[in-house]
């Protein structure tokens, strides 16, 4: 029988590789020998998360927390995890044309979870622009260039706003 440690360190040969299926694999193969290692949960979660599966990421982050609650490491990562899922759920609404007070809530509890997340400043400055709230919207696009000074999308999507409320007056 291998250990879990010789799992893990297949799992990242795989990774090399680019065989993420084959890395999820072997992580899970590293759980069933040492189901009580809150890091070998943690490094699944980041498989899941990397190859797309995200409400796996989010319960193997979850098992990692329980584990070690102390772990920060551990806690901060499911944050990320769970303000990135909260994006892809409004983000989703909103390629419906959705734009209720909901999704709006939804946008602020991704940008508490993870304040670096700058999905959610601009799907939140797209709600607020769709929602005629010009001086907040404004606020979000600005709000990405303390994260990242010179973001293309964040300037544009404020470029479009500006216009779009100038040719309103």
């Amino acid at each position: 029988m291998s250990s879990g440690r010789s799992y893990i360190k297949a799992a990242y040969d795989a990774i090399f590789q680019n065989d993420f299926q084959k890395a999820i694999e072997l992580f899970k193969q590293a759980i069933r020998c040492e189901p009580n290692n809150a890091s070998y949960y943690y490094r699944l979660s980041i498989t899941y998360d990397r190859s797309g599966f995200m409400k796996k990421a989010i319960e193997t982050a979850k098992k990692a927390c329980e584990l070690e609650p102390e772990n920060q490491g551990y806690r901060y990562h499911l944050q990320i995890l769970q303000s990135k899922n909260l994006v892809y759920v409004a983000a989703d609404l909103m390629r419906h044309n959705i734009f209720t007070k909901e999704i709006k809530e939804i946008l602020i509890q991704a940008k508490k979870l993870d304040p670096l997340n700058i999905g959610a400043y601009l799907l939140l400055g797209i709600f607020y622009g769709e929602t005629n709230a010009l001086h907040l919207s404004l606020k979000e696009f600005n709000s990405v260039f303390y994260i990242q000074p010179y973001h293309l999308q964040a300037k544009q999507l404020k470029e479009y706003y500006l216009n779009l409320y100038q040719e309103g007056d």
